[in-house]
């Protein structure tokens, strides 16, 4: 199993979710649902629980590339341990990394950034993208956007690119005793776009749960360790967020935002650009000197008289 495929059992799951037999696939349910903690107990626990026999277990594993149980649940472990790091954990592990570290921080930083835009472009299937898009692109669909402590600066963000595109978007925000308005209005045609990277929040995985029970079509944005609330979405995009900083960084969930709202203004067409047209128009007074302000710069030829 290679390193990149032991942190993301969660994301095989899901891929070879179409390919299980009926057996197998209640128990990589069974998993889902209870992930990661179900793949910690025994085999026969795993089993019992899932109301399967072993060897059906044993398949499955191997179905996610693992030749023997317990490199599985190391996996699983190391799961853990990942969406539970701090800042301040990783302060300590990077401080000797930068002590032999042959190139600058910033030269680091920007080579990790690229190489993550190469991941998401690899691990997202275009099905996936074009599904999500074309749930963003429906006008009959309400969108609703809810993100956690810091992933909340990526939701307001998408809420704001949607709105200048569409109609009907709401961004979640305030106190979270409020956050229960939001779902009176929320029913089979509504769509949820969540963020939320590690470390976790409990009150948006609640939101999730409870928007999904109403009906609404529920799209997760989480890194590759994957949100619990994973167990409630019927679409998840997954986004690198590791760098050499001792922070998580929203760098390439904002340009896979950005990637979602281009692509919703292209399914738009005509009805988009009508928006941004009566948007820029209501905007003239609110900006009298912005063309002036914006107005590209002339150069003088100085040479000639």
């Amino acid at each position: 199993m290679t390193e990149s495929g032991k942190a993301s059992v969660l994301e095989r799951l899901r891929q070879e979710m179409p390919a299980l037999s009926g057996r197998e696939a209640r128990a990589a349910r069974h998993l889902m649902t209870n992930y990661p903690v179900a793949g910690l107990n025994t085999v026969a626990e795993f089993a019992e629980q899932s109301g399967v026999s072993t060897a059906t277990i044993l398949r499955l594993v191997k179905r996610l590339g693992f030749s023997v149980y317990a490199d599985f649940q190391s996996a699983l472990r190391e799961h853990i341990e990942e969406t539970l790091q701090s800042p301040l954990l990783r302060f300590g592990a990077r401080r000797g990394q930068e002590r032999s570290a042959q190139f600058s921080f910033f030269d680091r930083f920007v080579e990790a950034m690229a190489g993550h835009l190469q991941a998401l472009r690899e691990s997202i299937p275009a099905s996936e993208f074009e599904a999500v898009s074309a749930l963003l692109a429906d006008p009959k669909r309400d969108i609703h956007l809810l993100g956690g402590r810091y992933s909340s600066n990526l939701a307001h963000y998408c809420a704001d690119l949607l709105t200048a595109v569409r109609s009907r978007v709401f961004s979640i925000g305030g106190q979270t005793q409020k956050w229960p308005q939001h779902l009176l209005d929320m029913g089979k045609g509504s769509v949820l776009v969540v963020f939320d990277v590690r470390r976790y929040q409990q009150d948006v995985i609640e939101f999730v749960h409870a928007a999904s029970k109403r009906g609404a079509t529920v799209i997760l944005l989480s890194d590759n360790w994957q949100s619990p609330a994973s167990r409630a979405a019927n679409h998840v995009l997954s986004f690198p967020v590791a760098s050499p900083s001792i922070f998580d960084v929203l760098t390439i969930g904002m340009a896979l935002v950005e990637a979602l709202v281009g692509s919703v203004a292209n399914r738009l067409g005509e009805a988009g650009k009508a928006r941004i047209e009566t948007l820029e128009e209501l905007r003239v007074p609110f900006a009298p000197r912005e063309a002036e302000l914006n107005r590209p710069k002339t150069t003088v030829n100085r040479g000639t008289r």
